[in-house]
């Protein structure tokens, strides 16, 4: 039966020494893919209206501009593999983001963009029309399967893990561009996921958050440990077909502490925006 990782570590085999490739092979994480009009059994949608409980209140940016309602999963009928992220075994998971974030007055922080609203198994809901003036996108079904992630080159936990001579995988000696282009090309986009590693379009988001959540003084060490103890919880790519575009076909990023994780603390999660 062909795992998720099989394809990856195929590549790392192919382009890369055993050694080498073995150490990649630690470093490549399952994610949720999800995909519109896919063959397999829904889990969830873009866009559309929220199905909200009555006391939920919609969610608003910095108490000024109400967010715009992007994606929702079933946390139950999400396929599940070791290593993935840990989400809740029920309920639903609810995406929002402020697409008017640029109208307000500054300063502010980049990596609060967006929220998670958690909506518990057996609540009763209803479809939630946007508020007016905030656009509602086109709803389309989405169903998921497993797919393999893998680190950008810039991100921490490549220079943490050591390879040949000592190396980390980040230095040039542990992978080729050929390598890093074969990789690119192994997944379709658009990358709309939930867990796994991020594709960052400009630099590592778990780098941005870090940066905001910690003192302006922080040390690179400080900043590099905080980084890593961050998940990718969903990204969501521009996808034209679902009337989505972030900025110059940019992605958004939901990212989330791990201790905050495990204890259900979804109103912690920051989101972040890159554009190309």
């Amino acid at each position: 039966m062909t795992s998720w990782i099989d394809p990856l570590a195929e590549l790392a085999r192919e382009h890369l020494p055993p050694d080498v490739a073995q150490a990649w092979e630690t470093v490549f994480r399952p994610a949720v893919r999800l995909t519109a009009g896919g063959s397999g059994s829904r889990v969830g949608c873009l866009g559309g209206s929220p199905a909200l409980p009555a006391e939920v209140e919609w969610p608003v940016w910095r108490g000024e501009l109400p967010m715009n309602f992007v994606a929702s999963v079933d946390c139950a009928a999400l396929p599940r593999v070791p290593g993935g992220l840990e989400l809740p075994a029920s309920g639903s998971l609810l995406f929002f983001y402020c697409d008017d974030w640029f109208e307000a007055e500054g300063p502010f922080d980049l990596t609060s963009l967006g929220g998670v609203v958690v909506v518990p198994a057996g609540t009763e809901t209803s479809e939630r029309p946007a508020p007016e003036g905030v656009e509602a996108y086109p709803r389309l079904e989405v169903s998921a399967d497993i797919t393999g992630t893998f680190p950008n080159s810039q991100q921490e936990v490549l220079r943490r893990t050591l390879a040949r001579d000592g190396l980390p995988l980040s230095d040039p000696e542990n992978w080729s561009e050929e390598f890093f282009d074969r990789l690119r090309e192994s997944p379709a986009a658009p990358y709309h996921q939930i867990g796994g590693c991020s594709w960052p379009v400009q630099g590592p988001p778990e780098d941005e958050v870090a940066a905001a959540v910690l003192p302006e003084d922080a040390s690179e060490s400080d900043l590099a440990d905080e980084a890593l103890r961050w998940a990718l919880l969903a990204q969501i790519d521009s996808d034209g077909d679902a009337g989505l575009m972030w900025g110059d076909a940019g992605v958004l990023y939901w990212l989330i502490r791990d201790d905050d994780l495990a204890a259900g603390r979804f109103d912690r999660v920051r989101c972040v925006m890159q554009s190309g």
